[in-house]
């Protein structure tokens, strides 16, 4: 009898295949407007929020309320990243997105309520921040799941760059609004927005047909391992998601800390320069979400491991980095490597992974996208109270792009491996 986790599906046999639409194109369909629009708003209500949340953990912990903040943001795409897969398998997809939107939402009416009324302490900062990230740990799961089904198999690439090239202009944007919306309303109130975002997001989607998935018997009901027993025939995809999460605890770990301490001690400058950088990576992330959105690339998954080789110029001219300009170049290239990867990482799963499975694999994506966050701040940001961020840099434009060359060397011998496995094994 075939394993089902190797067997090709019907969605993912070559009859299914064909040249990507234009990504532009992609909005004639109209369930991915609605998702498009869904993840939009709520994506320019979190620009408004990250600026409220980290004033008020400033304010009320200081440096390690930041830390701690960061760290209730991380922390739960660890704790329930596999399980949001697991559900994403089981239950209907579209619902599950719109449950998740609804406890966002929820959540921040007290803290918006709180913060407006002048008590707001770091404790109720930190709950907040756990219970959204854990949220989006259900919500993750289930767009990437979902979206084959609203543009079909080969045109999740061009679907994937334009969703994040949107993302991420969103949230430069929502920055420099922000700027201008604390003239006339109190930085609490950003909390109340993006509230009233996620409650927007649930009504978009509540107009989508697709659904994805559905409910399963308990005797079919889906386990953890078999997420990995999918990624098992494919040590290529598989290579690439142990990649990202080396990688973006790497890069992480030394940008959170990294980069703003290099612009004060380093470069002498103040917040103003760093929000350039942070914006010079938004603006690297976006010209790689429209540039897949726009060139489709075949072999995703290992294109994704040699993505990180930006990281090799980009974290060199951090270590070098002795103005302005040379740090804004870096945080483009550094936006231009991990935009690339996520992009493709996805959209490999996306159009490899049998859909019964998928959900189970986007999970295990977004744990450990989101989850090496918080490896990168335990592990990785602690370095700079002892080394010059100069030398972590240079050690990290090293560092990176080596393990994407490892994951294909890796993944290439087994792939080879594989290939001898069957030529040897006897004919049916």
């Amino acid at each position: 009898m075939a394993d089902p986790a190797t067997t090709a599906p019907e969605e993912l046999r070559p009859a299914a295949a064909g040249l990507p639409e234009p990504a532009l194109a992609l909005f004639r369909r109209r369930d991915f407007r609605r998702a498009y629009a869904a993840v939009a708003v709520s994506e320019l209500g979190d620009a408004f929020q990250y600026i409220a949340l980290m004033w008020f953990a400033l304010v009320a912990g200081g440096p390690l309320g930041v830390i701690a903040v960061r760290l209730a943001d991380s922390l739960p795409a660890l704790l329930f990243g596999l399980h949001g897969g697991v559900a994403a398998d089981r239950w209907d997809r579209r619902r599950l997105m719109i449950s998740a939107d609804l406890v966002r939402g929820l959540v921040l009416v007290p803290v918006a309520v709180a913060g407006l009324t002048g008590h707001l302490p770091l404790a109720v900062l930190v709950a907040a921040a756990f219970v959204l990230t854990a949220a989006t740990s259900y919500f993750a799961p289930a767009y990437g799941a979902l979206l084959p089904t609203l543009v079909d198999r080969r045109n999740v690439q061009p679907a994937n760059g334009l969703v994040r090239a949107t993302a991420d202009a969103l949230s430069v944007g929502g920055w420099a609004l922000a700027a201008l919306l604390l003239a006339f309303l109190p930085i609490s109130a950003f909390f109340a927005l993006n509230a009233a975002s996620f409650l927007l997001s649930a009504v978009l989607l509540t107009g989508i047909r697709a659904r994805g998935a559905g409910p399963a018997d308990d005797a079919d009901r889906p386990r953890i391992r078999e997420g990995f027993a999918a990624l098992r025939p494919r040590p290529v995809l598989a290579a690439s998601v142990v990649v990202l999460g080396i990688a973006v605890t790497l890069s992480s770990g030394t940008w959170i800390v990294g980069v703003p301490e290099l612009v004060r001690s380093t470069l002498g400058r103040g917040a103003g320069s760093f929000s350039l950088v942070a914006a010079s990576y938004a603006l690297g992330s976006i010209c790689a979400g429209l540039a897949l959105a726009r060139f489709p690339i075949r072999r995703k998954a290992a294109a994704s491991m040699v993505a990180w080789l930006l990281y090799l110029p980009a974290y060199t001219l951090f270590a070098l980095a002795g103005s302005l300009g040379i740090a804004l170049a870096a945080g483009l290239g550094a936006g231009l490597g991990q935009g690339a990867a996520w992009v493709l990482v996805n959209s490999a799963a996306q159009e490899e992974v049998p859909d019964r499975m998928l959900g189970r694999v986007t999970g295990l994506i977004s744990l450990v996208h989101r989850g090496a966050h918080a490896t990168g701040l335990l592990f990785v940001s602690p370095l700079f109270a002892f080394i010059a961020p100069e030398s972590v840099f240079a050690v990290a434009a090293l560092a990176i792009p080596l393990t994407g060359l490892a994951g294909l060397f890796v993944s290439a011998r087994a792939t080879s491996a594989r290939a001898r496995g069957r030529h040897r094994s006897p004919r049916s």
